[in-house]
C-alpha cells in the first residue's frame, strides 16, 4: 500500500482540525446559550463540500477500475473515457 506524502497527511490532519475547531465552537455556543445556527450552516456547508469531493472521488476511482478492465479484457473503452473527460470537465468547471 503507498504511503501518503507528507503534504497529503498534513492536508487530512487540518481538515480534521477544522472540523475539531467548530465542534468546539459549537459545544460552547450551545452550553453558554449562544445562538448556533450560523456555526450549523458552517459545518452543514463543509460537510457538503466533504461530500462532493469524496463522491468526486469515489467516480474518478470507479471510472478508472472499469477503463483497467475494458483494456485488459480487449474491450472498448471509448465510452468510459468519455464519461471520465465528462466528470472531470464538471470537477474544472469552466474556463
Amino acid at each position: 500500500m503507498p504511503h501518503q506524502s507528507h503534504a497529503e497527511e498534513a492536508t487530512k490532519i487540518a481538515n480534521e482540525t477544522k472540523f475539531a475547531v467548530l465542534g468546539r465552537a459549537i459545544a460552547d455556543a450551545h452550553a453558554t446559550g449562544t445562538d448556533t445556527k450560523h456555526l450549523i450552516s458552517l459545518a452543514m456547508q463543509m460537510r457538503y463540500i466533504e461530500q462532493q469531493q469524496t463522491d468526486k472521488e469515489i467516480a474518478f476511482a470507479g471510472l478508472t477500475r472499469q477503463i483497467g478492465d475494458a483494456a485488459r479484457n480487449g474491450k472498448d473503452t471509448r465510452a468510459l473515457l468519455e464519461r471520465i473527460v465528462s466528470l472531470r470537465r464538471e470537477e474544472l468547471g469552466p474556463s
